[in-house]
């Protein structure tokens, strides 16, 4: 649950260092609704965001002669699962493999100014982010890996995270998840999304890239039209299980990011209708990737297996490195030996949440579906989600 103390948290703000434009595109989106308890960690924001202008110019101009008829060469390789399905114990694991490139902490939540000032970045950085990550006490340091979406979101109004800034604003936000009927805006977000690889590319000299962000599980047509050859790794988990930590999750990290004061109600309606979309979209992407080219990984046997996983992975894919890697691998898995995994109950509540709203998920993936001994209330859906999910 949320402490009454986090709205005092200023640091962990993720609009800090956007770009001014983008800072207020944000800010209008969300109709400008502050809870005035918020005001110091909006001003701390905006602080960074003005302090970094300078450093956000240099590296523009840098980019603009170095990033000139650039090419991506190697398709990128994708980790799409919801949140909470282990996609960062596998992209922790995957960014051993130092022949390849993804997105650290360092270039995800100071993307536009790093290059500009990088020791100096890494301070601010440093500084900024918790020892681990208050949902489940992840390391958090600045070369561990993060989503490419919080990149996104320093320039972009398409990131995902701007509704954990306004969570009353879910609704509105989630419109630009797969942008259904609005192809001017898949055309924008296609554009800005190809720039940031390129800058990606350009970071780490043409390697190929491991990304990790739920929110491409809704627009792999997208990623198809611009990396034809690329890979996706799907992970999924059992969902009663998935709920309550995805229920966690947002309790612990919207209070950090947030502008303005919300309900759990509101986000147990978030939780529920991302899930169910992204399944929706993940059935109709599996049918457009070319065979060989994706995987869906279970949770709870990669937990228990992972080097065996990370071997299938490559293998697979036809991915280089892999003897080299391998030791890598291990080494890291070896030294989580020792991690403890949240724990949750499983509550007639989330069984009947789950089986009223997820119930078709529950039976795609082979899941047992759980009975409650009493009925309790179900939070009410209001907006429109896809329609039962076929096997």
């Amino acid at each position: 649950m949320a402490k009454k103390t986090d709205w005092l948290v200023v640091s962990e703000e993720i609009m800090a260092g956007y770009s001014l434009t983008n800072f207020f595109r944000v800010l209008w989106m969300g109709r400008f609704k502050i809870h005035p308890k918020y005001w110091l960690r909006l001003l701390y924001a905006f602080g960074l965001s003005l302090f970094t202008v300078p450093m956000r110019i240099f590296q523009k101009q840098k980019l603009r002669k170095v990033l000139k008829g650039r090419k991506i060469k190697t398709d990128p390789l994708f980790i799409i699962g919801n949140y909470r399905t282990g996609t960062t114990y596998l992209i922790t694991t995957l960014s051993k493999d130092k022949s390849k490139g993804y997105v650290s902490n360092l270039i995800g939540y100071a993307f536009s100014f790093f290059l500009a000032i990088p020791k100096l970045t890494r301070k601010i950085i440093d500084a900024s982010l918790p020892e681990t990550r208050p949902m489940d006490n992840v390391i958090m340091g600045a070369d561990e890996p993060t989503e490419e979406e919080y990149c996104l979101g320093t320039y972009s109004k398409y990131g995902y995270y701007h509704g954990m800034v306004f969570p009353q604003k879910f609704k509105e936000f989630a419109k630009y998840h797969s942008f259904k009927d609005l192809p001017k805006d898949a055309r924008k977000w296609k554009k800005q999304y190809k720039y940031l690889l390129e800058i990606l590319d350009y970071i780490y000299d043409g390697k190929q890239l491991y990304l990790k962000n739920p929110a491409i599980c809704f627009r792999v047509k997208y990623i198809l039209e611009m990396f034809p050859n690329a890979k996706f790794i799907f992970t999924y988990r059992n969902p009663y299980t998935l709920y309550s930590s995805n229920l966690n999750y947002y309790q612990k990290v919207v209070p950090l990011y947030t502008l303005q004061n919300f309900t759990d109600d509101m986000l147990k309606e978030e939780i529920l209708n991302h899930y169910k979309e992204m399944v929706t979209y993940w059935k109709k992407a599996k049918k457009i990737i070319p065979d060989g080219n994706f995987l869906e990984i279970k949770y709870e046997e990669f937990i228990q297996d992972p080097m065996s996983h990370m071997e299938k992975i490559y293998r697979q894919f036809n991915l280089d490195n892999w003897e080299e890697a391998k030791e890598n691998f291990q080494t890291h898995i070896n030294s989580q030996k020792t991690y403890q995994v949240n724990k949750f109950n499983i509550s007639d509540e989330v069984i009947n949440t789950v089986n009223a709203h997820w119930g078709d998920i529950v039976d795609y993936f082979d899941y047992e579906r759980l009975e409650a001994k009493e009925l309790t209330p179900i939070p009410t859906i209001r907006s429109k989600i896809p329609e039962k999910v076929e096997k």
